[in-house]
Protein backbone atom coordinates (compact mmCIF):
# COMPACT_ATOMS: atom_id res chain seq x y z
CA UNK A 1 0.00 0.00 0.00
CA UNK A 2 1.14 3.29 -0.61
CA UNK A 3 1.42 5.99 1.80
CA UNK A 4 0.68 9.56 0.97
CA UNK A 5 1.26 12.30 3.93
CA UNK A 6 -1.86 13.07 5.66
CA UNK A 7 -1.37 16.84 5.11
CA UNK A 8 -0.41 15.96 1.33
CA UNK A 9 -3.85 14.82 1.00
CA UNK A 10 -5.58 17.44 2.86
CA UNK A 11 -3.93 20.24 0.24
CA UNK A 12 -4.54 18.28 -2.42
CA UNK A 13 -8.56 18.68 -0.98
CA UNK A 14 -7.88 22.35 -0.89
CA UNK A 15 -6.03 23.03 -4.28
CA UNK A 16 -9.53 20.96 -5.54
CA UNK A 17 -11.89 22.91 -3.31
CA UNK A 18 -10.30 26.18 -4.62
CA UNK A 19 -10.37 24.75 -8.51
CA UNK A 20 -14.26 24.50 -8.00
CA UNK A 21 -14.53 28.28 -5.86
CA UNK A 22 -12.43 29.78 -8.66
CA UNK A 23 -15.11 28.23 -11.03
CA UNK A 24 -18.29 28.74 -9.00
CA UNK A 25 -18.95 24.72 -9.76
CA UNK A 26 -18.76 22.36 -6.86
CA UNK A 27 -19.93 18.61 -6.95
CA UNK A 28 -19.62 16.46 -3.95
CA UNK A 29 -20.25 12.93 -3.59
CA UNK A 30 -22.72 11.81 -0.84
CA UNK A 31 -22.54 8.58 0.84
CA UNK A 32 -25.71 6.32 0.39
CA UNK A 33 -27.70 5.12 3.34
CA UNK A 34 -28.73 1.59 3.43
CA UNK A 35 -32.17 2.61 2.81
CA UNK A 36 -30.73 5.05 -0.63
CA UNK A 37 -34.53 6.57 -0.28
CA UNK A 38 -33.58 8.05 2.45
CA UNK A 39 -30.40 10.41 1.24
CA UNK A 40 -32.58 11.33 -1.44
CA UNK A 41 -35.36 12.39 1.07
CA UNK A 42 -32.51 14.16 2.79
CA UNK A 43 -31.76 16.12 -0.23
CA UNK A 44 -34.82 16.93 -1.48
CA UNK A 45 -35.41 18.82 1.71
CA UNK A 46 -32.73 20.98 1.89
CA UNK A 47 -33.89 22.20 -1.58
CA UNK A 48 -37.39 22.49 0.03
CA UNK A 49 -35.85 24.73 2.58
CA UNK A 50 -34.03 26.98 0.72
CA UNK A 51 -37.39 27.10 -1.85
CA UNK A 52 -35.54 26.02 -4.57
CA UNK A 53 -38.05 23.91 -7.16
CA UNK A 54 -36.95 20.94 -9.09
CA UNK A 55 -36.88 21.83 -12.54
CA UNK A 56 -36.62 18.79 -14.28
CA UNK A 57 -36.57 14.86 -13.74
CA UNK A 58 -35.28 12.06 -15.96
CA UNK A 59 -37.01 8.75 -16.13
CA UNK A 60 -34.30 6.69 -17.21
CA UNK A 61 -31.62 7.76 -14.82
CA UNK A 62 -32.41 8.66 -11.08
CA UNK A 63 -31.11 12.21 -12.05
CA UNK A 64 -32.89 15.66 -10.90
CA UNK A 65 -32.21 19.09 -11.82
CA UNK A 66 -33.37 22.05 -9.46
CA UNK A 67 -32.54 25.64 -10.45
CA UNK A 68 -33.08 29.23 -8.74
CA UNK A 69 -36.11 31.21 -10.00
CA UNK A 70 -34.08 33.68 -11.99
CA UNK A 71 -31.30 30.89 -13.05
CA UNK A 72 -28.68 31.94 -11.70
CA UNK A 73 -27.90 28.75 -9.47
CA UNK A 74 -28.46 25.26 -10.99
CA UNK A 75 -28.31 21.54 -9.05
CA UNK A 76 -27.82 18.32 -10.52
CA UNK A 77 -28.25 15.15 -8.08
CA UNK A 78 -27.61 11.54 -9.83
CA UNK A 79 -27.57 8.34 -8.35
CA UNK A 80 -24.88 6.20 -9.12
CA UNK A 81 -25.27 2.65 -8.24
CA UNK A 82 -21.96 0.74 -9.89
CA UNK A 83 -20.38 4.25 -6.99
CA UNK A 84 -22.58 3.24 -4.45
CA UNK A 85 -22.82 7.21 -3.98
CA UNK A 86 -25.14 10.35 -4.67
CA UNK A 87 -23.52 13.22 -6.85
CA UNK A 88 -24.42 16.66 -6.15
CA UNK A 89 -23.69 19.25 -8.16
CA UNK A 90 -23.76 22.89 -8.00
CA UNK A 91 -23.15 25.81 -10.10
CA UNK A 92 -23.74 29.95 -9.64
CA UNK A 93 -22.24 31.74 -7.28
CA UNK A 94 -24.89 32.21 -5.47
CA UNK A 95 -25.06 28.02 -4.35
CA UNK A 96 -23.05 27.66 -1.50
CA UNK A 97 -25.14 28.11 1.34
CA UNK A 98 -27.53 25.20 0.41
CA UNK A 99 -24.61 23.37 -0.67
CA UNK A 100 -23.23 23.73 2.80
CA UNK A 101 -26.82 22.86 4.88
CA UNK A 102 -27.50 20.02 2.06
CA UNK A 103 -23.72 18.46 3.25
CA UNK A 104 -24.17 19.17 6.59
CA UNK A 105 -27.34 17.59 6.23
CA UNK A 106 -26.24 14.52 4.52
CA UNK A 107 -22.42 14.12 5.30
CA UNK A 108 -20.14 13.86 2.42
CA UNK A 109 -16.79 11.46 1.03
CA UNK A 110 -13.80 13.40 2.09
CA UNK A 111 -12.02 14.58 -1.13
CA UNK A 112 -8.70 13.95 1.20
CA UNK A 113 -9.80 9.93 1.33
CA UNK A 114 -10.80 9.45 -2.05
CA UNK A 115 -6.91 10.91 -3.18
CA UNK A 116 -5.46 8.56 -0.51
CA UNK A 117 -7.59 5.49 -1.77
CA UNK A 118 -6.68 6.27 -5.54
CA UNK A 119 -3.22 6.83 -5.35
CA UNK A 120 -3.02 3.34 -3.88
CA UNK A 121 -3.12 2.03 -7.43
CA UNK A 122 -4.11 -1.78 -7.20
CA UNK A 123 -5.81 -1.23 -3.96
CA UNK A 124 -9.08 -2.29 -3.49
CA UNK A 125 -10.27 1.08 -3.45
CA UNK A 126 -7.88 2.39 -5.82
CA UNK A 127 -10.36 2.39 -8.96
CA UNK A 128 -13.56 3.01 -7.29
CA UNK A 129 -12.17 6.38 -5.19
CA UNK A 130 -10.39 7.09 -9.33
CA UNK A 131 -13.86 6.87 -11.06
CA UNK A 132 -15.51 9.27 -7.71
CA UNK A 133 -12.70 11.75 -8.37
CA UNK A 134 -13.11 12.08 -11.72
CA UNK A 135 -16.67 13.09 -11.44
CA UNK A 136 -15.17 16.31 -9.87
CA UNK A 137 -12.77 17.24 -12.05
CA UNK A 138 -13.46 20.85 -12.84
CA UNK A 139 -10.18 21.80 -14.03
CA UNK A 140 -7.07 20.14 -15.16
CA UNK A 141 -3.68 20.07 -12.87
CA UNK A 142 -0.31 18.49 -12.81
CA UNK A 143 -1.71 16.29 -9.79
CA UNK A 144 -4.66 15.00 -12.55
CA UNK A 145 -2.28 14.19 -14.77
CA UNK A 146 -0.12 12.76 -12.64
CA UNK A 147 -2.75 10.72 -10.77
CA UNK A 148 -4.26 9.34 -14.35
CA UNK A 149 -0.64 8.45 -15.67
CA UNK A 150 -0.40 5.99 -12.80
CA UNK A 151 -3.29 4.26 -13.43
CA UNK A 152 -2.88 4.35 -16.68
CA UNK A 153 0.81 2.53 -16.12
CA UNK A 154 -0.71 -0.24 -13.87
CA UNK A 155 0.59 -4.12 -14.82
CA UNK A 156 -3.14 -4.64 -14.31
CA UNK A 157 -5.35 -4.60 -17.43
CA UNK A 158 -8.39 -4.11 -15.46
CA UNK A 159 -6.92 -0.68 -14.07
CA UNK A 160 -5.92 0.63 -16.78
CA UNK A 161 -9.20 -0.22 -18.42
CA UNK A 162 -10.97 2.10 -15.39
CA UNK A 163 -8.46 4.71 -15.34
CA UNK A 164 -9.28 5.16 -19.57
CA UNK A 165 -12.75 5.44 -18.78
CA UNK A 166 -12.59 7.67 -15.70
CA UNK A 167 -10.18 9.57 -17.88
CA UNK A 168 -13.00 10.47 -20.53
CA UNK A 169 -15.46 10.85 -17.95
CA UNK A 170 -12.84 13.77 -16.45
CA UNK A 171 -12.41 15.52 -19.44
CA UNK A 172 -15.74 15.61 -19.98
CA UNK A 173 -16.47 17.23 -16.45
CA UNK A 174 -13.94 19.54 -16.82
CA UNK A 175 -15.43 20.49 -20.85
CA UNK A 176 -11.70 20.04 -21.64
CA UNK A 177 -9.97 17.64 -22.82
CA UNK A 178 -6.52 18.93 -21.24
CA UNK A 179 -3.96 16.20 -21.43
CA UNK A 180 -5.96 13.40 -21.84
CA UNK A 181 -5.56 12.63 -25.66
CA UNK A 182 -1.58 12.90 -24.91
CA UNK A 183 -2.25 10.34 -21.83
CA UNK A 184 -4.37 7.99 -24.11
CA UNK A 185 -2.02 8.01 -27.12
CA UNK A 186 0.79 7.44 -25.14
CA UNK A 187 -1.50 4.37 -23.49
CA UNK A 188 -1.83 2.99 -26.86
CA UNK A 189 1.22 2.92 -28.13
CA UNK A 190 2.28 0.57 -24.74
CA UNK A 191 -1.24 -1.71 -24.68
CA UNK A 192 -1.40 -4.80 -25.71
CA UNK A 193 -4.63 -6.05 -25.26
CA UNK A 194 -6.52 -6.06 -28.08
CA UNK A 195 -10.01 -5.42 -26.27
CA UNK A 196 -8.24 -3.05 -23.98
CA UNK A 197 -7.02 -1.17 -27.05
CA UNK A 198 -10.57 -0.77 -28.94
CA UNK A 199 -11.71 1.02 -24.91
CA UNK A 200 -8.62 3.60 -25.64
CA UNK A 201 -9.83 4.04 -29.22
CA UNK A 202 -12.89 4.89 -28.21
CA UNK A 203 -11.91 7.17 -25.35
CA UNK A 204 -9.84 8.90 -28.07
CA UNK A 205 -12.44 9.16 -30.81
CA UNK A 206 -14.66 10.92 -27.83
CA UNK A 207 -12.24 12.89 -26.11
CA UNK A 208 -11.32 14.27 -30.10
CA UNK A 209 -14.80 15.53 -30.84
CA UNK A 210 -14.43 17.33 -27.16
CA UNK A 211 -11.80 18.98 -28.51
CA UNK A 212 -13.02 19.88 -31.94
CA UNK A 213 -11.70 17.57 -33.60
CA UNK A 214 -13.37 15.44 -36.94
CA UNK A 215 -14.56 12.27 -35.56
CA UNK A 216 -15.71 9.20 -37.22
CA UNK A 217 -18.22 8.10 -35.34
CA UNK A 218 -19.07 5.25 -37.81
CA UNK A 219 -16.01 3.61 -36.29
CA UNK A 220 -16.67 3.79 -32.94
CA UNK A 221 -17.20 0.81 -30.61
CA UNK A 222 -19.17 -0.30 -27.80
CA UNK A 223 -17.15 -0.05 -24.92
CA UNK A 224 -17.68 3.52 -23.18
CA UNK A 225 -20.41 3.29 -21.28
CA UNK A 226 -23.30 5.47 -20.90
CA UNK A 227 -22.16 7.82 -18.36
CA UNK A 228 -25.43 9.48 -18.02
CA UNK A 229 -25.12 10.85 -14.75
CA UNK A 230 -25.22 14.40 -15.59
CA UNK A 231 -22.00 16.03 -14.71
CA UNK A 232 -20.21 15.78 -18.06
CA UNK A 233 -23.27 17.50 -19.69
CA UNK A 234 -24.86 20.34 -16.94
CA UNK A 235 -24.17 23.45 -19.15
Amino acid sequence: MVHVAEAALKERARTLLVAMTERARWVYALPRTKDGDRTWAMVEAAFAAHGVPQRAEEAEAPVSRYASEDGSVAYVVFEHDDLDVLFVEAEGEGAVPLMLELLERTGFVPQSALWGDALDIGGPRSSWALSVLAHMAVAWDDDWTDLFLLHLASPDAVVRRQAALALTLAAMVARDSGPALELLAEDLRREKFPQLRVVLEDAERVLSALAGNPVDLGEAGTSMPNAGRGSESHE
